[in-house]
């Protein structure tokens, strides 16, 4: 066998193996959305109601226990969401099924008060899968319009929030 054919064996047995070790691991797509048009609003127009999907992209079913949104100024703060009234926490999502959630009734958001860091889920065997969206990101941003907030400081959370999705991105890959 020549030098070539088996390099290119060994580089076919790592790959396979990384793929085995990645389809055993837990795998949600976590995403936050915010709605369009007058009526998600509702009668208030500075407020805005921000959703989680959670999507399983596991080869197995996993149970959520909690969802919710981790505070930009806090960390240890969140905010969490209620599951809907047919399927209560723990929920369980079988391989491709979603699930979108809300928040709970004293926490429904406005776009003026809180800077959130990304959404998160987390499931009933302790793993954390987060993630983040340019409407959550544009959410952000208006928050900061609001305090008045310099252009520096704009550009900043900018530069950060493309930080953040590259970073989301490559641990996409790995975790």
């Amino acid at each position: 066998m020549s030098k070539s054919a088996t390099a290119i064996n060994v580089a076919l047995g790592i790959f396979n193996a990384f793929m085995l070790v990645r389809s055993r691991r837990v795998s949600l797509m976590v995403v936050p959305t915010i709605p369009q048009g007058e009526a998600a609003r509702g009668a208030d127009p500075n407020s805005y109601e921000i959703r989680v999907q959670v999507v399983n992209l596991s080869t197995f079913p996993v149970y959520v226990g909690e969802v919710g949104l981790q505070r930009r100024d806090d960390p240890n703060k969140v905010i969490k969401f209620e599951a809907p009234a047919d399927r209560p926490y723990p929920i369980l999502l079988n391989s491709r099924e979603s699930i979108r959630v809300v928040p709970a009734t004293g926490n429904i958001m406005r776009s003026v008060m809180y800077r959130c860091r990304c959404a998160y889920a987390r499931t009933e065997c302790g793993r954390t899968r987060r993630g983040t969206s340019p409407t959550l990101q544009a959410q952000e941003i208006n928050v900061l319009k609001s305090e008045k907030a310099s252009f520096v400081a704009l550009a900043l959370t900018r530069l950060r929030h493309l930080w953040e999705g590259i970073a989301s991105r490559v641990g996409s890959v790995f975790w």
